[in-house]
């Protein structure tokens, strides 16, 4: 009981968080019991089974819900593509029913070998897990309201809600922008909520908003915690791990932010999902490489590499990067490699392969280019004079190719001592004699290679150095644990480690000052900060090389990367207040008028999940839609939830293919299927009856969404089809069956 009082906080938390963001009792029960008795515990039993339990239900349910999710993904799959989506709760039930009735598996329900963590592992997990889920719901959640209730929607969140509609439907899923046409894209994390939709019966825009998230949150908390213990075999190490990741999230209790501090994210739902797929696999990984691990566990850990790897393309390049470094220090060791290291790196090469040719999209516009990623800082033009955007350019980054060294090695620094700090802590292990470490710091270099060597249109080279996160936390806690046990008195070395984060913390956010409009004053906070960073860096090696070297050095320098981040977010929202400016989501660009979403939800209630609609809402914002316009318009297949015969054609891989043709952005290229368009436009404002009947005939048509703000809508449609809905500037038509 004392062990399991601890969790009733971040359950509260959640459930008064919710409850401020519109979602009612009856989802949060029905949620929370799914998620519990539906992918947490049938998870923890097949993982039990396969493996063992690691002594302790919390980090059992971790890697359980892992496993569970990776069951229902299958179960999904299969009942999808049979069409009972409405009974998959079937299949989570078949494991429970299989463990209570069978007897061999019925010593799966208990702990054959308790091995407690101590209850101060308990209430700091716990606490984590509710500053978390807290600062989710009141900085983020209410930041982004539900349609209709919102006037403007983040684009992604609208394009992901399409995904997850389209992925209750069919397997495997088509375009739902551009029907007919298969859907290339990291979509198992929108599976796993259409897997929840289907078993909950809730909607996918609440599930997505609002529910989804929150547990996964808690998840990783547990997952990387449990990393962290296996590797350093101490178990303060998870405690450190799991308030390395919920601190940065703190100043959004008293802040709005579109997101949440990295390496989780609310805006891209792949990412969350595949970070924990790819920790809960590097677990299993090191089980089966280096502890003697085997039997079914090989299943499992291929089972949820294939998750990790369908979830985002940075998954499988780290686990292949950690077996690969660990199987050359063996090798320079030992003179041998052992075979089942050669059989797990082969799989997932495999694997990563599979995934990238089958669901793994959006890669395309991504290029070689080293250190691409400075291209993304706000003072990079002011630094270097270059002004090529992201996804542009050769395999030197151009800043250097025309001659800005100065520039580009200050950028660079700043990158690293400051954005990335937090990331080095874990290099400490590089000295170790032990195969875990190395597999830690392959897994690192990969991340940090991907980071720092592709090129993509939107800067995804980002969720390299994201998804390196726990591998990081790790190593660092096993170097400050080794680091304790050569100390006399750890606890001073913490104090002052806290101490003087809190004074670098005020430093930074001193040098980085008020954001500023000019270039010039961008550069000169820029390279203030750095000036400073780099003062603090001598200084800070010259204390422990003087007082700390032999005496806990390496917990200092750990407790103070990890600190100064989240320290330094916190001041600087309490000394510069709120950073979004408002308490929603209200960028004009973004903006999706009342009519609009109104009408988008009425034809959702009014049209089978079949249906097709022909509109004209492809880019935003809401205006004539003219050539170079931002194609990110997912108002019809997002909000409805329906199929498309075009809308926002920004986020296929044609479209990023082109990214800077004409000097354009890959989401101001034209259509990939400008016949559609021009079909589309052609019917809202000249109809003729051979135009609705080829809708009808060659797509499929079954409705027209109509809004008059993005072009043209002539009134002899009335005559020609039928008027089934009419709010403000938006038309809907039936075209009959």
């Amino acid at each position: 009981m004392k062990r399991s009082l601890p969790w009733l906080l971040p359950f509260l938390v959640a459930v008064i968080g919710l409850l401020s963001v519109d979602v009612g009792p009856g989802p949060i029960v029905k949620y929370a019991v799914y998620f519990a008795l539906a992918t947490a515990l049938p998870g923890t039993l097949l993982l039990r089974a396969a493996w063992r339990s690691t002594g302790n239900w919390a980090e059992d349910l971790g890697l359980g819900a892992v496993v569970g999710a990776t069951w229902q993904l299958i179960g999904w799959a299969l009942f999808t593509a049979l069409g009972w989506q409405r009974w998959l709760i079937v299949w989570p039930l078949l494991v429970l029913i299989a463990f209570a009735s069978v007897r061999r598996l019925r010593g799966c329900w208990r702990i054959a070998d308790p091995k407690p963590l101590p209850v101060a592992w308990t209430w700091a997990l716990a606490v984590s897990a509710a500053v978390m889920v807290g600062a989710t719901t009141v900085g983020v959640l209410a930041y982004h309201p539900m349609p209709p209730d919102g006037s403007a929607y983040y684009p992604d969140l609208l394009y992901h809600l399409s995904l997850v509609n389209e992925l209750t439907r069919s397997v495997p899923p088509e375009l739902p922008q551009v029907v007919g046409e298969r859907l290339e894209y990291h979509w198992f994390a929108n599976a796993d909520m259409a897997g929840a939709v289907d078993i909950t019966r809730l909607t996918p825009m609440v599930v997505l908003f609002r529910l989804w998230l929150l547990p996964w949150l808690v998840v990783v908390l547990l997952v990387c915690a449990t990393l962290a213990r296996i590797v350093s075999r101490t178990w303060w190490t998870g405690l450190l791990a799991a308030i390395a990741l919920a601190a940065p999230q703190l100043y959004l209790f008293f802040d709005t932010s579109v997101n949440l501090a990295p390496p989780v994210t609310f805006l891209s739902p792949s990412q969350t999902f595949g970070l924990v797929a790819c920790v809960t696999a590097a677990v299993f990984l090191i089980e089966l490489l280096f502890r003697n691990a085997g039997g079914w566990l090989w299943v499992v850990v291929i089972a949820v590499a294939i998750v990790g790897g369908g979830s985002k393309p940075t998954v499988l390049p780290l686990l292949v990067g950690g077996v690969g470094l660990a199987a050359v220090f063996l090798l320079v060791t030992t003179r041998r490699v052992p075979r089942r290291i050669i059989v797990a790196g082969v799989v997932l090469v495999a694997v990563g392969a599979g995934t990238l040719l089958t669901v793994a999209g959006s890669t395309n516009g991504s290029r070689l280019q080293f250190l691409a990623v400075l291209k993304s800082l706000p003072v990079y033009t002011a630094a270097t004079g270059d002004t090529t955007p992201p996804g542009e350019g050769g395999l030197i980054l151009p800043a250097l190719a025309h001659g800005a060294v100065i520039g580009t090695l200050t950028l660079l620094l700043a990158v690293l001592l400051t954005l990335q700090a937090m990331a080095w802590a874990g290099f400490g292990v590089a000295g170790r004699r032990d195969p875990v470490a190395w597999f830690l710091l392959g897994a690192m270099i990969a991340g940090w290679a991907g980071y720092l060597l592709i090129d993509h249109p939107s800067v995804s080279e980002s969720y390299f150095i994201y998804t390196t996160a726990p591998f990081s936390l790790a190593a660092a806690g096993w170097f400050a644990a080794v680091s304790v046990r050569a100390a006399e008195r750890p606890i001073p070395v913490a104090v002052t480690a806290f101490v003087v984060s809190v004074v670098c913390a005020g430093l930074l956010v001193w040098a980085r000052g008020v954001p500023a409009a000019s270039r010039g004053r961008q550069l000169w906070l820029s390279t203030r900060v750095l000036l400073v960073v780099l003062a603090l860096t001598v200084v800070l090696l010259l204390v422990w090389r003087l007082f700390f070297r032999q005496a806990g050095g390496g917990l200092l320098v750990v407790l103070m990367l990890l600190a100064i981040s989240p320290i330094s977010s916190f001041l600087q929202s309490a000394a510069h207040g709120d950073t979004e400016r408002s308490q929603t989501h209200r960028a004009p660009h973004w903006w999706v008028y009342r009519d609009e979403a109104m009408a988008a939800l009425w034809l959702e209630k009014h049209s089978a999940p079949t249906d097709v609609v022909a509109t004209n809402t492809w880019c935003r914002p809401a205006g004539r839609q003219t050539p170079g316009c931002d194609a990110r318009g997912y108002l019809v297949t997002g909000i409805a939830g329906r199929r498309t015969l075009m809308e926002g054609w920004a986020y296929t891989n044609q479209a990023m293919a082109e990214q800077g043709v004409g000097g354009r952005r890959y989401t101001e290229q034209p259509s990939p299927w400008p016949e559609r368009v021009a079909l589309t436009t052609e019917t809202l404002a000249t109809p003729t009856p051979d135009r609705l009947r080829r809708l009808r005939d060659e797509y499929d048509v079954r409705w027209l969404y109509a809004d008059a703000r993005d072009g043209t809508v002539s009134a002899e449609l009335d005559r020609l089809a039928t008027l089934r809905h009419s709010i403000g500037k938006v038309r809907i038509y039936d075209l009959g069956e």
